[in-house]
């Protein structure tokens, strides 16, 4: 009897079925961030849900200077739950920190140059309880008045959300950051954002 129930065991410890494989890693480019149909007035469908793997999100947005300005795009998972937001394109004018302070938070948080036609800022890996969480990006105006930030949080597993944020960052800054002939100065009109 001890020796069935010993078979019993060794045939259902060795049948268990093997670890599931790893997800193929998608390199698909995001493609053009700021083509239609856009989220925010500005941000690409199909971006969005290639870098954060939802198909279906809310969308929240802020403006500043009477509603002029986008501020910043928040997307969620729908319906929204208390993970957070996935993606967050920030874009502060004046810029929260003078050029200055940069190179020291680049330091402090390992952060990694953006490629050269990206223009001036950096990426980094979000970390939260010892796990990648995200990525994070920051980019600034040529003439450090104006700052752009995109976050990326809970992302697919199969993307590389630094490269993704990079991508964002290299595609909006000529529209949010160094637009030709900008005219855009002065502090804005804030209001309060999510956490």
């Amino acid at each position: 009897m001890a020796l069935l129930l010993a078979a019993i065991l060794l045939t259902a410890c060795s049948n268990s079925p093997p670890p599931p494989p790893s997800p193929t890693p998608d390199t698909r480019p995001l493609g053009d961030v700021t083509a239609d149909p856009k989220e925010c007035g500005l941000i690409s469908k199909q971006s969005i849900e290639r870098a954060t793997g939802l198909s279906d999100f809310t969308v929240k947005k802020y403006m500043s200077d009477n509603g002029k300005h986008l501020e910043s795009c928040y997307i969620y998972t729908k319906p929204r739950n208390e993970s957070g937001y996935r993606l967050k394109i920030e874009i502060d004018d004046p810029s929260p920190l003078p050029l200055s302070q940069i190179a020291g938070s680049k330091a402090s948080r390992n952060g990694v140059d953006l490629p050269a036609d990206a223009g001036p800022g950096f990426t980094f890996t979000i970390v939260e309880f010892g796990v990648n969480y995200g990525a994070d990006g920051w980019a600034w105006a040529r003439d450090g008045s104006r700052m752009l930030s995109v976050t990326l949080a809970e992302t697919p597993s199969n993307r590389d959300p630094q490269k993704d944020a990079a991508e964002f960052i290299r595609q909006l800054r000529p529209i949010v950051l160094d637009p030709i002939g900008a005219t855009r100065t002065g502090a804005s009109t804030r209001s309060s954002r999510p956490a």
